[in-house]
């Protein structure tokens, strides 16, 4: 498990991630698992965008995921599977 980084906002199926600093996001490949710190699958990476030097990363929500749970994910680390 590698930490993607931390949830900075969530907007509809989306949460939009703010790489750590550690990750060669060069290396990153779209539809790669996305799990919280218990293993949970929350969704899949769909595109990096922003600056080259600072980007995001937006990440598509499985559907079974449900919206309270999406909320309480603000602030908090998400990793790849």
């Amino acid at each position: 498990m590698k930490r993607l980084g931390t949830v900075l906002h969530t907007i509809d199926n989306l949460l939009i991630v703010r790489p750590d600093k550690t990750l060669d996001t060069g290396n990153l490949n779209p539809d790669s698992m996305v799990v919280t710190k218990s293993m949970k699958k929350l969704g899949k990476i769909k595109e990096l965008f922003g600056p080259e030097k600072n980007p995001y990363i937006s990440i598509k929500i499985f559907k079974e995921i449900k919206g309270s749970e999406i909320m309480n994910l603000k602030n908090e680390r998400v990793y790849l599977a």
